[in-house]
């Protein structure tokens, strides 16, 4: 399907610049002359295209292609990803007693100099390839850029019996036999995040002075976003009990996948500010709408710690539904480039700061027990009732980025 949405995008866009060049009347008549600017840098004017918004290509005057390289290091973050509540009151501990356990328990609804607690996000590395072709048609280009990511975030978090503070899960359905308020000894998450963007665009770059050009550029963007959070717990109220109500000790893990899939139109501009000698920082600043499919999941079970290690299904829920989502993509750097072999080809290499921001992503369900209490011994905890929702966050990423373009 992504090879199927890539190829149509293609062979839409060169029907739209074929059409628009109009056999061979937009090609520049010779002698199409390279002209330099006192660094030595040239750019082909033909003599109907000198003037007023001078192009910047073709450089060779009768078309040319580019090849895009670029690596990245990138820091991925979303909002909405907080999985549980430090809070300094004691560990109630009630495995082995049940005097006084309503008691015990509810007091961890008192917060006490708490704080959330988030993963870890942790910085990676990804690429850009693309391919280009700058016509001799008013110097219209046509690009595709692929761009992959894969980000990760990790954490663990301990709070024992002596530990003056408790773990509060704000992800899990689990009904504990000793109800009242859900609390953990050890919380452990994982959290996995792709990216991969796939952008078409039709422009046009051209100079506004001898140092400042310009590219506005249309065009579509596909989208493929996909997450996988998974967060495990032990001890608290998933320990063993030998006091009433009796309990098994489990451990408990909640998955959960976030994954979105669109296609949408996209439009921007890049900006080049030169200071002499093929030296210039840039901006580029872009905006999308994709209209996709989100595709929600959420599993929780319990394992019990001793044999038979068995599971125990806490909650399945599964959800799908179809949304258009924006997207803004915004990137600051310094770029150095040249032409060699009498203008027939041209480098550059570029350093930028990039920041991309993703609207809305985080759709994951999230399922919280309200109002248990201690039930009947060797009955289960039937009394409360699951509260569900969803986060509601937005997803970025940001980091650095180093380009390399070749154009012949």
């Amino acid at each position: 399907m992504q090879k199927s949405l890539l190829a149509l995008s293609i062979f839409g866009m060169t029907n739209v610049a074929a059409a628009a060049r109009g056999g061979d009347e937009c090609a520049p008549e010779p002698p199409a002359t390279c002209y330099p600017d006192d660094c030595c840098r040239t750019y082909c004017l033909g003599p109907e295209n000198y003037g007023v918004n001078a192009p910047v290509c073709p450089l060779t005057c009768n078309g040319d292609f580019t090849i895009t390289a670029a690596g990245f290091y990138w820091n991925a973050h979303q909002d909405g990803m907080e999985y549980a509540i430090d809070n300094h009151v004691k560990n109630p501990n009630v495995a082995n007693d049940d005097s006084g356990l309503l008691a015990k328990i509810g007091v961890l609804n008192d917060l006490i100099n708490s704080e959330n607690k988030l993963p870890d996000f942790k910085w990676d590395f990804g690429f850009k390839v693309g391919l280009g072709y700058c016509t001799t048609c008013d110097s219209w280009d046509i690009d595709v850029l692929w761009t992959w990511y894969r980000g990760k975030a990790n954490d663990h978090i301990e709070a024992e019996i002596d530990d003056n503070h408790t773990l509060l899960p704000l992800w899990s359905a689990f009904a504990p036999a000793q109800g009242s308020v859900l609390y953990a000894t050890d919380i452990e998450t994982h959290w996995k995040f792709q990216l991969n963007l796939v952008d078409i665009e039709l422009g046009r770059n051209f100079w506004t002075s001898k140092y400042f050009a310009i590219r506005p550029f249309v065009g579509m963007r596909i989208a493929f976003i996909d997450q996988h959070f998974e967060i495990q717990h032990k001890g608290g109220s998933w320990s063993e009990r030998t006091a009433e109500p009796l309990q098994d000790a489990f451990n408990n893990e909640v998955d959960m996948d976030n994954d979105f899939k669109g296609v949408g139109l996209r439009t921007g501009l890049d900006s080049t500010w030169n200071f002499g000698c093929g030296w210039a920082f840039y901006s580029n600043l872009a905006a999308s709408i994709i209209y996709g499919r989100f595709n929600i999941d959420y599993d929780e079970e319990n394992r019990r710690a001793s044999n038979p290690h068995d599971k125990v299904k806490v909650a399945e829920c599964e959800d799908s539904f179809r949304a258009s989502r924006a997207m803004l993509d915004l990137a600051l750097g310094v770029q150095w480039s040249t032409l060699f072999c009498d203008c027939q080809y041209g480098f550059m290499i570029a350093l930028s700061w990039e920041h991309h921001l993703f609207f809305d992503q985080n759709q994951l369900w999230r399922i919280v027990r309200i109002d248990d209490r201690i039930n009947v011994p060797g009955l289960p905890n039937n009394q409360g009732e699951n509260v569900y929702h969803q986060r509601r966050g937005d997803l970025d990423t940001q980091g650095w980025t180093l380009t390399v373009k070749f154009s012949f």
